[in-house]
């Protein structure tokens, strides 16, 4: 007969005259929960430090669109960018008009 799988009544009446601090420092229940516990909130720091520092590089990416466009206004004159390419970076910065005209017009 295989004892490990059968039930032990002596062992059933051992947890049910066991009081609650008894049953919680004699169970494994607690480690478990308590590493889980742990992992949960070092994922949390983690988390909450990666979103800081995408947040720092959000909020430093806020350069003005015109001081960028007269930046890419200069390369287009000096060369480095074609007026196509000059064209779609400027739509891409500046927002289209209310009005329905587009601001895709070459200075």
């Amino acid at each position: 007969m295989d004892t490990a799988n059968s039930f032990n009544p002596a062992g059933a009446l051992m947890f049910a005259n066991a009081t609650p601090s008894q049953l919680i420092r004699n169970s494994s229940f607690i480690p478990t929960i308590a590493v889980l516990l742990g992992i949960l909130a070092l994922l949390l720091v983690v988390g909450f430090q990666i979103r800081k520092h995408f947040r720092k590089n959000e909020a430093g990416n806020n350069d003005d669109p015109e001081q960028m466009l007269l930046l890419y206004e200069e390369m287009r004159r000096q060369g480095e960018l074609t007026d196509s390419e000059f064209r779609s970076i400027k739509n891409q910065i500046l927002p289209t008009r209310k009005n329905g005209q587009t601001t895709d017009r070459v200075s």
